[in-house]
């Protein structure tokens, strides 16, 4: 175990950025020639072949290949370079068993959440669904709600507010509803158009990214009371005409690609997002931040605390549907 850990050491410095953080390379190519390098390389006595490069005097090889010769597990799980020094190498991140179906996830819930139309059952059938990403669409099958579910109600709406991509949708299966997900094809094209903003917002904290993914969206949207969705606003580098729902949408579409979980709320005149950061639930509206200049962003809040809202226009036309999704997505976050 020791030769592990000291070759480990010896290399992890040099090559996390190098090898599986492509930006740092990047930034490393700039200001340092790289060349093949041909010095031998022994373990234990035994001399063995890895691709090794000449960095400023120093000899660079991959992490993945001292994994694989050495004897230790190593691979990208997404956010973080992972070493397990008790596993053989396989280069890939494990596979995450999804969880049993019957699991009791209203326990977590705030109990305030259920009602005689909203149930710990269909709760759990919507949180299984959040949890494990599964849906018809995908063979794995969902939990049936039962045939008791009534349609155009606070569960419609609360599946509706949680998003646009993943969409939550209620289907008729085998005599009762089941909760599928599915990232509708007409966003995608948004979705790959704004991953390179996504990506930009590694490193900042949730706040940060919420303030970023604000003025993104009013960067590209110009009032007015036509509707365009993210697959309009979000696929184009200008403004483009939209009303408070083509902000919310868009700015909820970017919530979820960078993993904040993001809610819709309406009231008879208004649409905006709530957004759960530092353990609470936070008001956003991007269409009221539009207008701002550039130099006095830094002068706005973002993110407004829930009990701050003034006026109808702030008013929730389904506080139930609001709980329900916001429990859906955090368990426990409205306790």
């Amino acid at each position: 175990m020791s030769r592990k850990r000291d070759f480990v050491l010896l290399t992890a410095g040099i090559l996390v950025g190098t090898v599986l953080a492509p930006t740092a390379a990047h930034a490393v190519s700039e200001v340092m020639a790289a060349t093949r390098s041909y010095q031998p390389i022994y373990i234990d006595g035994q001399q063995v072949q890895m691709e090794a490069y000449a960095v400023n005097g120093n000899n660079y090889v991959k992490l993945r290949d001292v994994g694989q010769i050495v004897g230790f597990e190593v691979y990208w799980d997404g956010k973080a370079v992972q070493i397990v020094s008790d596993k053989p190498y396989t280069g890939l991140p494990p596979v995450q068993a999804p969880a049993p179906a019957d699991e009791d996830y209203s326990a977590q819930a705030n109990p305030s959440t259920f009602s005689a139309e909203l149930t710990p059952a269909i709760y759990n059938a919507v949180r299984y669904t959040v949890v494990n990403q599964d849906g018809i669409m995908t063979g794995q099958e969902p939990v049936n709600m039962g045939p008791n579910v009534t349609r155009n109600s606070s569960l419609d709406n609360a599946l509706a507010g949680m998003g646009h991509y993943p969409i939550y949708e209620l289907l008729y299966r085998d005599n009762g509803y089941v909760c599928n997900v599915r990232y509708p094809e007409a966003y995608h094209e948004a979705a790959a158009h704004t991953q390179g903003f996504v990506d930009s917002l590694n490193g900042l904290d949730d706040g940060e990214k919420v303030e970023a993914i604000c003025w993104y969206v009013v960067d590209h949207i110009t009032y007015d009371t036509t509707y365009a969705g993210p697959n309009k606003v979000l696929v184009q580098d200008g403004e483009i005409p939209g009303s408070c729902m083509a902000y919310s949408a868009s700015f909820q579409f970017l919530c979820n690609r960078a993993n904040i979980p993001c809610i819709l709320l309406s009231s008879q005149t208004h649409q905006w997002t709530m957004v759960y950061v530092d353990g609470q639930w936070w008001d956003v509206d991007a269409t009221s931040a539009d207008g701002t200049s550039p130099e006095d962003r830094h002068l706005v809040h973002v993110m407004t605390d829930p009990s701050e809202r003034y006026g109808s226009e702030y008013v929730d036309q389904d506080p139930a549907a609001t709980l329900f999704a916001q429990e859906a997505l955090v368990p426990g976050s409205t306790k």
